[in-house]
């Protein structure tokens, strides 16, 4: 199938997706879609074992597409009318419950959104010039894709995801990796390579296996997520009508993507 954000291949027994919408690769509702129905597509080929992410030109992602939240803030009519919280959350719980091994390998910025998308992935290999900068609450916002404020903390543990939110900070390869962010920390150059051999190794694996698995994993680690994910909803509900929130997202949109305001806690 064409797509006009991502490209797909099958390598060997490894499904290929690459995020590829310039210049930013921004994460529009658009690509969210065709992401998710590439993961169908993939799940329902029994020649696929195993899928793997990558990125067309020096970085990721810039996070969730500019033009699509703006339109959304404006409550102007768009071709696809889910908010980016439902699409986002959609993404995230497609990615993590996946019954095939699925590994992302990145180089360059992960901002924003996109952070959830990458850290949903079982396996991440990242280069050591990689940069990966999630600031929500300094944005006047909540995290609602089911990720920063959802999964993370089960996953990292609560000092860790605090370090990664409070701190505000562009995390290098090397700190995601000492985080529990990254898998594994390669050259720049080696990424997709490294990514390769490794989503290939992956594919090896038995697939009813693999499928429960995950499935024992998850239910080991996000036990309570129907709960979590209701306060989370919820939270990002109140915090999205608030002004901080107005005047946090206007300022990200004018400063591409670099809030510089001051919040009135209102």
């Amino acid at each position: 199938m064409a797509y006009s954000t991502i490209k797909t291949e099958i390598v060997d027994r490894v499904g290929v997706i690459t995020l590829d919408h310039p210049p930013l690769n921004a994460v529009s509702k658009r690509m969210m879609v065709e992401i998710m129905e590439t993961l169908d597509e993939f799940e329902q080929n029994d020649t696929v074992r195993a899928i793997m992410m990558k990125a067309d030109g020096p970085d990721f992602s810039y996070g969730a597409d500019a033009e699509d939240a703006k339109k959304g803030a404006r409550g102007e009519k768009e071709e696809i009318p889910e908010s980016f919280s439902v699409l986002g959350n959609r993404l995230v719980e497609r990615i993590d419950g996946c019954p095939k091994p699925t590994l992302v390998a990145a180089h360059g910025r992960c901002i924003g959104g996109s952070t959830a998308m990458f850290n949903a992935f079982d396996i991440r290999i990242v280069g050591e010039n990689f940069r990966m900068h999630d600031g929500d609450i300094y944005y006047g916002t909540v995290g609602s894709w089911g990720m920063s404020s959802l999964r993370l903390p089960m996953w990292i543990g609560r000092n860790r995801v605090l370090d990664y939110m409070f701190l505000n900070e562009d995390f290098t390869g090397r700190q995601c990796y000492e985080l529990g962010l990254a898998s594994k920390v390669v050259a720049d150059e080696l990424v997709e390579v490294v990514g390769l051999e490794t989503a290939k190794k992956m594919s090896k694996a038995a697939p009813i296996a693999v499928k429960y698995y995950k499935d024992c994993v998850r239910k080991a680690t996000q036990n309570n997520i129907e709960e979590a994910r209701a306060l989370e909803l919820k939270a990002a509900e109140i915090v999205f009508a608030t002004e901080d929130c107005k005047i946090g997202l206007k300022s990200v949109f004018e400063n591409h993507g670099v809030p510089n305001c001051e919040f009135l806690g209102k």
